[in-house]
């Protein structure tokens, strides 16, 4: 069991453009992944899925979360509760920054080839990740 104590972690910094800080994982399996998740202004991550699903708990900033053409707006303290193979796109909104605490199980795949994103093999310098 871990025990991450509130302040211990910052729940917003500056990002570029997206970072994450992870606190468990990233696994890209079966494992649990958790990780505090932030963005720049107007920053998004590319169409994905999570083969497990993911939960989302906004920590800070104003964001946004897009399924099927349909943008959602986010604000601290809201809940998102994806589905596992869902396509998404989540982010800031253009003059605020974002964070959310992500939890998700199973491989995540991103639908545009060539992008670096947290838990990228590429983002982490870790084989498999």
């Amino acid at each position: 069991m871990q025990v991450v104590r509130a302040g211990s972690r910052g729940t917003t910094r500056e990002p570029a453009p997206l970072s994450a800080d992870w606190l468990r994982g990233p696994h890209q399996d079966d494992g649990l992944d958790v990780a505090l998740v932030h963005f720049a202004p107007g920053a998004a991550t590319p169409p994905h899925v999570h083969h497990g699903g993911q939960v989302l708990v906004v920590t800070s900033g104003i964001g946004f979360v897009e399924v099927g053409g349909v943008v959602t707006d986010l604000m601290p303290g809201d809940i998102v509760v994806t589905p596992a193979g869902e396509e998404h796109v989540h982010g800031a909104a253009a003059g605020s920054t974002f964070s959310h605490l992500s939890v998700t199980t199973g491989r995540n795949e991103m639908l545009v080839d060539g992008v670096d994103y947290p838990g990228s093999p590429a983002a982490t310098d870790e084989p498999g990740a």
